[in-house]
């Protein structure tokens, strides 16, 4: 096949060889859940990697504090392959071979996924219904047939859960961490910034400046229940450390956004089961190192979902095409719609002062 360039999964972007990149995996949503947010096609693993772009689809000199995480959530929950009839591309995927490179290679063979184990199934839970209302009062012809037909999809559902990978060009990804901020609204004029000084915003840095006094409370409450229980901590608190939507401390706020939705909105690694394992060892360095990673995750995340973007695998594969021409029209178009919806607010402020 050649060469080719790689695609910014935010941007798209062409990607060429050694361009650094940030690397996400993403769990396919087989239940395509509502479009109103980022993860409609794909959950998002909040945990990044880092290296460079191979000029093959792959990344090379792979490196970062989560990169062995998701290899390992990854292993224990592989769905594994024999040798299949092309010797070249039909290579097995089991847990002893999984290595990072052997990831990339699975996931352009389209044999990179995991075993399908969600507690919640919308299928079963809409065949239970029905099944549950032909016992109690009985079915229509149309009611019956949707009856057969979820049993039958069930029946016949494969346990594979694609796993696949997205780059995002080093540079757009070290900009949405550093210049990119929200708009917090905090009322009564005891913002910072914008209309009436209602509003405060914040920046990645700011998070990341809280995540110290976050690790100070952890460590607190693990004291505190050692004076109480003695030397070895109860099991850990599903909520400690995030128990609050207006908490002062960043950290806490934004790692309640993935609070109950371990396994819907965010896929692959558990991370409440993370923060408990560091919790528990006291590792300190290593859940601070955990946080921000997956604080990084978040954020990411959340501009995609401001820019109405959808994690998804990305075109372009197989092409060497850099040409800059479309990008320069779609900025310029982009900037000027932007420039005149901002115009028009600016008046409307006037006229209303």
């Amino acid at each position: 096949m050649g060469s080719w360039n790689g695609t910014c999964a935010i941007s798209n972007l062409h990607i060429t060889a050694g361009q650094k990149v940030a690397v996400f995996l993403l769990l396919e949503n087989k239940d395509k859940k509502s479009f109103c947010y980022s993860n409609a096609m794909y959950d998002l693993c909040p945990i990044p990697f880092y290296g460079e772009y191979n000029d093959y689809g792959a990344v090379e000199n792979c490196r970062g504090f989560g990169m062995n995480i998701v290899l390992e959530s990854l292993r224990e929950q592989l769905y594994e392959f024999g040798q299949g009839p092309n010797s070249v591309d039909d290579n097995p995927v089991n847990k002893d071979n999984l290595t990072i490179e052997s990831l990339f290679e699975a996931d352009d063979a389209d044999r990179l996924g995991i075993q399908e184990m969600d507690s919640w199934n919308t299928d079963e839970y809409n065949c239970r219904n029905l099944e549950q209302q032909r016992l109690e009062s009985g079915l229509t012809d149309s009611q019956q047939f949707e009856l057969d037909r979820l049993a039958n999809k069930i029946k016949q559902k494969d346990t594979f859960r694609q796993v696949t990978h997205v780059i995002i060009h080093g540079d757009v990804f070290d900009d949405i961490m550093n210049k990119w901020y929200i708009k917090d609204y905090v009322g009564g004029g005891k913002g910072t910034h914008g209309h009436n000084k209602n509003y405060n915003y914040i920046y990645f840095k700011d998070i990341a400046d809280s995540i110290p006094e976050y690790i100070a409370n952890m460590k607190a409450t693990i004291e505190a229940i050692k004076l109480i229980e003695g030397s070895q901590p109860r099991p850990f608190p599903r909520t400690l450390g995030r128990d609050s939507w207006d908490s002062p401390n960043l950290t806490t706020r934004w790692l309640l956004s993935i609070h109950g939705n371990t396994n819907e909105a965010f896929g692959l690694i558990n991370v409440d089961e993370c923060i408990r394992e560091y919790f528990e060892s006291e590792d300190w360095d290593g859940l601070t190192s955990f946080v921000t990673e997956t604080l990084t995750g978040l954020w990411v995340d959340s501009f995609m979902r401001s820019t109405r973007k959808a994690w998804a695998q990305t075109p372009g594969k197989g092409s060497q095409n850099s040409d800059e021409l479309g990008y320069r029209v779609l900025i310029d178009s982009m900037t000027r719609i932007l420039d005149t919806e901002k115009a028009d607010y600016v008046s409307w402020e006037d006229e209303d002062d």
